[in-house]
């Protein structure tokens, strides 16, 4: 988005030249698989415009643990209309989940978050948002590379520097992401960057859907990306499926791609604008609602 643009590499909303990091303790897997290898010949490839730089400069490499870049999918929300205050601030579960699949959909949710309260100016929810990512890093074992980002938010936004502070959240997503490569997870790298896509879209339908604009419009009529992770829920362990209704988001993925595809020539309007907005709010309560005991 593009839209759209998280995951996230969650984690979101961005192209940067990312600043360099002390190498970690743990050294991630090598990574020299280039697509991911599944048995399938009509795997729907990550657009290039959610690759993050890393990913497109063959620094990481695009393999099946590369998820869609949260701070690529916001770099157009800057250009959308103003978010509703309503939506710039989500509630959040007060603890992380204990299934994997919510677990990973719910911090892509939250990295996305910390690119909205930059988008609407929320500086004060910043540190909320630090210790939230901090708490679920820790939860995917990723804690201590984390860790030192979230202090780095904290002051960024004390300092006011917002291109520092979207650059400290994307490189929490590209830290996890390679923590789960380490631990052979590709599941969770691509449901983290779904659910920051999910809340990306959320604030975006919002925007639009509160003062729509055909130009600004079509930064939402992306189809690629909906299949995309249609294609990856249909691939994930079993286990994965247990908590959450992962044919119901499959579901919704599939309406989304429809109401987003246009005929040729044809223009956005708002009654498609309005469409996509309330498959979204179904979406996000499917995906990043706390689940029920």
């Amino acid at each position: 988005m593009y839209l759209l643009a998280a995951a996230v590499s969650v984690t979101g909303g961005m192209a940067f030249s990312a600043p360099q990091e002390d190498a970690p303790e743990k050294e991630a897997a090598v990574l020299d698989v280039q697509t991911p290898p599944s048995g399938k010949q009509d795997q729907p490839a990550i657009p290039e415009r959610l690759l993050d730089d890393s990913h497109m400069n063959e620094e990481l490499g695009i393999n099946e643990f590369t998820a869609p870049s949260i701070r690529k999918i916001f770099e157009d929300l800057e250009g959308l209309p103003e978010i509703p205050e309503k939506v710039a601030l989500r509630a959040r579960p007060e603890r992380p989940p204990m299934d994997r699949c919510s677990l990973a959909l719910q911090l892509g949710g939250m990295m996305a978050d910390g690119f909205v309260i930059v988008q609407c100016g929320k500086m004060n929810e910043v540190k909320p948002i630090a210790l939230d990512l901090s708490s679920y890093a820790k939860a995917i074992g990723a804690g201590e590379r984390v860790n030192r980002h979230a202090a780095s938010l904290l002051k960024n936004a004390e300092d006011g520097d917002l291109s520092s502070f979207k650059n400290n959240l994307a490189l929490i997503q590209s830290d996890v992401e390679q923590e789960l490569a380490s631990l052979r997870d590709s599941d969770m790298a691509n449901l983290i960057g779904l659910g920051g896509w999910i809340r990306a879209l959320d604030a975006a339908t919002a925007a639009l859907d509160n003062k729509f604009t055909e130009d600004k419009a079509k930064v939402i009529f992306q189809p690629d990306v909906p299949e995309y992770f249609h294609y990856i829920l249909d691939g994930v362990e079993p286990e994965m499926k247990e908590r959450r209704d992962i044919a119901k988001i499959m579901n919704l993925l599939t309406v989304l791609q429809e109401q987003m595809t246009l005929a040729p020539d044809a223009k956005p309007a708002k009654a498609g604008v309005e469409a996509i907005r309330k498959t979204t709010l179904e979406l996000l309560k499917a995906a990043l609602a706390p689940v029920e005991s």
